[in-house]
């Protein structure tokens, strides 16, 4: 199997009940990705199995419109189903634009890439991303993005306001994933995920170790559910300390009540300990 960044990929281990749907899953996921077309061999290579097993697959989902062969018949791309799929689920469920002012505000205030994220089980999808207009470094973040555990202070805060009987099916989940997603100490994580609880915030210095740090604070809709995340991304130069600079914490979750109160939540969020 073909080693991919696992800040390009979603997590793939599944029960052996429901192998060919993970196979699909990946085969789309893996689509959505590209920017061109994906050959046979391509699919084959990332999935880590035969050719012939992934044409059988790719053949499965083209009659499904799933994917569908480019002009030239020499390789693969997603098909109309799952467009019609984005365009229904963007008209009903359009986040963005309904928190855009909030999430604009707070880019400008903090001079920082803002992202809105939406929970996707124990991990987030990035759904909006909003760099600054006049940031000497400019961090773009690709929408469609999965943010996932255990790096990811996006995914910390989609799995910390969960339901508890949800966080305890996936926890199960998470300790079998593949080794770069996987949690092994589930003691250490818990108290992780109640600190968030308790602070409404993450953060990470230097996630995946390419110099960037992120805070990440959740949005919640009138059944006081989480609805989203924000997140600040910034260079991890600016998050030197044991914990994030004051005024950037107050700007995220400023922006995070704002936004919950547009979503109709009455959470209050806490006031965060003025340490530098």
């Amino acid at each position: 199997m073909v080693n991919r960044d696992p800040r390009r990929r979603a997590p793939q281990s599944v029960p052996p009940k429901i192998e060919a749907v993970a196979a699909a899953t990946a085969i789309i996921d893996l689509l959505a990705e590209q920017e061109g077309r994906t050959s046979v061999q391509k699919v084959a290579d990332v999935l880590g199995i035969t050719k012939s097993r992934a044409s059988r697959h790719l053949a499965n989902l083209e009659l499904l419109g799933i994917v569908s062969r480019v002009a030239s018949g020499r390789g693969y791309q997603l098909g109309w189903r799952v467009l019609r799929w984005g365009k229904i689920a963007s008209a009903r469920y359009d986040l963005s634009q309904i928190l855009e002012k909030p999430l604009r505000e707070l880019s400008e205030e903090t001079n920082q890439t803002v992202l809105l994220c939406a929970p996707a089980g124990a991990d987030a999808i990035v759904v909006q991303c909003l760099p600054p207009a006049n940031a000497g470094i400019r961090i773009e973040v690709n929408v469609g993005l999965v943010m996932s555990l255990p790096f990811s202070p996006s995914a910390r805060i989609a799995f910390a306001f969960q339901p508890r009987e949800q966080r305890d099916l996936l926890l199960g989940h998470l300790k079998q994933r593949e080794a770069e997603f996987r949690i092994e100490d589930e003691d250490r994580f818990r108290a992780q995920v109640a600190a968030i609880q308790r602070d409404y915030y993450c953060w990470d210095r230097n996630k995946y170790n390419v110099g960037y740090g992120a805070i990440a604070a959740p949005v919640f809709d009138q059944e006081e559910m989480l609805a989203g995340i924000v997140t600040l991304v910034m260079a991890s130069e600016e998050l030197k300390g044991s914990t994030p600079p004051t005024a950037l914490l107050r700007q995220l979750l400023g922006c995070c009540a704002k936004a919950s109160k547009l979503l109709r939540s009455r959470i209050c969020f806490p006031e965060p300990a003025p340490v530098r």
